[in-house]
């Protein structure tokens, strides 16, 4: 049998979770490389949904706004319930 003989089902939730992921690891290594906090700035984003906390520099802002807050919600819910580790 060859691989064109299954059919593959396509994991949006998974692509999606992948897309935010590095999105994210962009974002907070341009804030760092800002000499901001990337947990207040990402914090003051979310609660606000404003912008003006994501620096423009090398174009953190206009990735970050692609992402609904919503999404960037669950993606961090969701990495926490699955990485947490309470020693």
């Amino acid at each position: 049998m060859t691989k064109f003989d299954n059919t593959d089902i396509f994991n949006k939730a998974e692509y999606n979770r992948e897309f935010i992921k590095l999105t994210l690891d962009n974002v907070i290594d341009i804030i760092e490389s800002k000499g901001y906090d990337p947990v207040s700035q990402l914090m003051g984003y979310i609660k606000t949904e404003n912008p003006v906390y994501i620096p423009r520099y090398n174009g953190a802002r206009e990735k970050i706004i692609k992402i609904p807050t919503e999404d960037l919600l669950e993606y961090l819910i969701h990495y926490f319930v699955n990485n947490r580790n309470f020693d």
